[in-house]
């Protein structure tokens, strides 16, 4: 089921028929245990992106997570991801949250890191959370070719920026780097990065890295919804260590920082 600004619906048909704009604004947000996480987080982030594309957002933070609280019990489903699509035509606002299919990564995943490639692509806008085909099709073809997990983003002046669906970060030592703010969309989870990594003491250096720097690092990882904190095996041939200390203890801290969130979310709700 799918919940719309026309109401509860059980078709796709919908989504199809009404959003047939490349300046789509959306928002994926992940469920776990019945809790969207960080949705505060991602309430703001939206916010954001509809300034940038001078979208009037006709819709209020309770409002945004009454419709997220139904969809969740209309389906069901106490796990997975929903994504929240946004367009106005004609000045009329159209949206729709449904839950989508998600790829998790496997324990062992983790534990062995997934691999990756470059992709010379750029995105326009990218602090806006925006639909744009062309880099989608050309990330998801790659993808599928050489049989990826992620394929990581590279400009016009060769520096790495971000993945396609994911922020990068790459580690010397304890020190981590990561393309800054103004080059890639600010994930929520690259948020929480930051401050685990304040937590921790590693130092954070917010600088674009030269795809042809990368044999140089010891270590790459993924930042996102579905992959959280996911290290890199391989970019292309060049290998890396998915098991560096400071990366484990970045990936420990960020799933205590979820575990600690959803029990809040918890605990208040059974208080309200």
């Amino acid at each position: 089921m799918f919940v719309t600004n026309r109401g509860v619906i059980t078709s796709s048909d919908y989504q199809s028929a009404q959003f047939n704009s490349d300046q789509l604004v959306y928002e994926v947000i992940r469920i776990i245990d019945s809790v969207p996480l960080f949705l505060n987080d991602h309430f703001r982030r939206l916010q954001k992106s509809m300034e940038i594309q001078n979208i009037n957002f006709r819709m209020e933070y309770q409002e945004f997570g009454q419709k997220i609280t139904e969809l969740v019990q209309l389906n069901r489903k106490t796990e997975g991801n929903i994504k929240f699509v946004y367009s106005t035509t004609e000045d009329e606002p159209r949206w729709i949250f449904s839950f989508i299919p998600h790829n998790y990564p496997t324990p062992e995943d983790y534990l062995r890191g997934v691999a990756t490639n470059l992709l010379f692509a750029e995105r326009e806008n990218p602090n806006a959370k925006m639909v744009q085909n062309s880099v989608r099709e050309s990330a998801d073809q790659l993808i599928a070719d050489q049989k990826l997990y992620e394929v990581i983003l590279v400009d016009r002046n060769g520096l790495i920026t971000e993945g396609s669906r994911s922020n990068v970060f790459l580690v010397k030592g304890d020190v981590f780097f990561t393309a800054p703010a103004s080059m890639v969309l600010l994930g929520i989870t690259r948020q929480k990065v930051f401050k685990c990594l304040n937590e921790l003491g590693f130092q954070v250096i917010e600088e674009a890295v030269g795809a042809n720097e990368i044999s140089r690092f010891d270590a790459v990882f993924l930042t996102g919804t579905s992959p959280k904190v996911l290290p890199v095996r391989s970019i292309g041939n060049q290998i890396f260590n998915p098991q560096l200390l400071p990366v484990i203890k970045l990936i420990d801290c960020y799933n205590d920082l979820i575990a600690k969130y959803i029990m809040n979310e918890k605990t208040s709700g059974e208080n309200d």
